[in-house]
């Protein structure tokens, strides 16, 4: 009789075990994955995990619960990554503390992942810039002026000019 143990398949989002005649995860909605599918997906991760980066870039900066889950969005992709600390002066006022680097030839990639990770947990950027995009407030739906910096009825920030 054959181990049921080989029989399972696991979901590679969420680590939930299923039948083998289950295809996708009932929560993620992700494919599902054998044992041995599953080992190689963990192996490419710790590679990817290890990799020195060449020439890295900070694709983005911030605290570290937020760096740590950006981190795991780009090791989950395939995308070799890290997070440092900034050494500025340390005392809060010279930025983030923490940066996400990238391989710079991985720079754009990465930046498509996280912005695709984002409009997954906020799914209300879509509509505002459905809004936006026919001249609208996201917030007020008062007609606003494209390219202005903020609302004139309610002064919500609609375009944040990096500097």
């Amino acid at each position: 009789m054959p181990n049921p143990m080989t029989n399972i398949k696991i979901c590679p989002d969420c680590n939930t075990e299923y039948f083998s005649h289950v295809r996708q995860c009932a929560d993620c909605g992700v494919l599902l994955l054998t044992l041995d599918e599953m080992k190689k997906v963990e192996e490419e991760k710790k590679r990817c995990m290890e990799t020195l980066l060449e020439n890295a870039v900070a694709v983005r900066e911030g605290d570290l619960s937020w760096m740590d889950q950006l981190y795991h969005v780009l090791i989950d992709a395939g995308i070799p990554c890290t997070v440092r600390a900034d050494t500025g002066c340390r005392k809060g006022c010279c930025g983030h503390p923490y940066q996400l680097l990238v391989s710079s030839r991985d720079a754009e990639e990465a930046a498509l992942r996280i912005e695709e990770h984002c409009r997954k947990i906020h799914p209300e950027i879509e509509s505002s810039e459905h809004m936006l995009s026919q001249g609208k407030c996201p917030a007020c739906a008062s007609p606003v002026e494209s390219g202005s910096v903020e609302c004139p009825e309610c002064g919500l920030t609609l375009l944040i000019i990096e500097q």
